[in-house]
Order: structure tokens, then C-alpha cells, then sequence
């Protein structure tokens, strides 16, 4: 709900009004871009990636036409920086695909006992 604040002559005395609470201040759409970034920044940190920039970024209608309210901006990078974080994140992708490889290198799981030696 908008709140319209009355501007009145100080001789009609003050606006009457509910007082608000803090959740005047709530900002549901940055809310929800910022749990966006933290689930972003903990799988990362999860990898050994630290963007330590990243943050959540209103979105200016009047010269963009991006429907989001909030963007998430990632910060800026060194080159060294992203040449890191781009060498520790293929190493996981490297290893998870030997692992990948090496499970589906197993015979598929037999459902009945495999017979001995006849």
C-alpha cells in the first residue's frame, strides 16, 4: 500500500498517521536478487571462487530496458584474478568428469546374484 504524506498548514496542525515500522523500509525485490547472490557466492566459495564485489544493483528503468528490479553485478576482476578463478573452477570440472567416467566404467548394478563357476 502507498503512503501519501499530506503536506498541511502548521496552523491546521499535525498529519495524523500509523506509525510505520520496518518494515516501511522492506525492499522484497532486493531481497530476493540478494538471496540470489549469496546462493551464488556460496556455491562459488564452495569451488575456491571468492567474488568479493559482488553486490545488488538497482536497475535504472528510465535508461535500460531490463525488466529486473535488481541486477547482480559481479564486480570487477584482474585479469590475473580471473585467470585464477577460471583455473580452479576447470580443475573441479576436470575432476568431476574423470570421476563421472570412472563410475560409469562400472558394470550397471545386476539385480539377481551373479552365477559361480559352472
Amino acid at each position: 500500500m502507498d503512503r501519501v504524506m499530506l503536506h498541511r498548514n502548521p496552523m491546521g496542525g499535525l498529519v495524523v498517521c500509523d506509525p510505520v515500522g520496518p518494515d516501511y523500509l522492506d525492499d522484497p525485490d532486493r531481497e530476493v536478487a540478494v538471496e540470489a547472490g549469496v546462493r551464488l557466492v556460496n556455491v562459488l566459495l564452495r569451488f575456491g571462487v571468492n567474488l568479493e564485489q559482488i553486490s545488488a544493483d538497482k536497475v535504472c528503468h528510465s535508461c535500460t530496458d531490463v525488466k529486473d528490479a535488481y541486477r547482480i553485478t559481479l564486480g570487477t576482476l584482474t585479469v590475473d584474478d580471473t585467470r585464477a578463478m577460471a583455473a580452479q573452477l576447470e580443475s573441479f570440472a576436470l575432476e568431476f568428469e574423470q570421476m563421472r567416467e570412472l563410475l560409469c566404467s562400472f558394470p550397471a548394478h545386476q539385480t539377481e546374484p551373479a552365477e559361480g563357476p559352472a
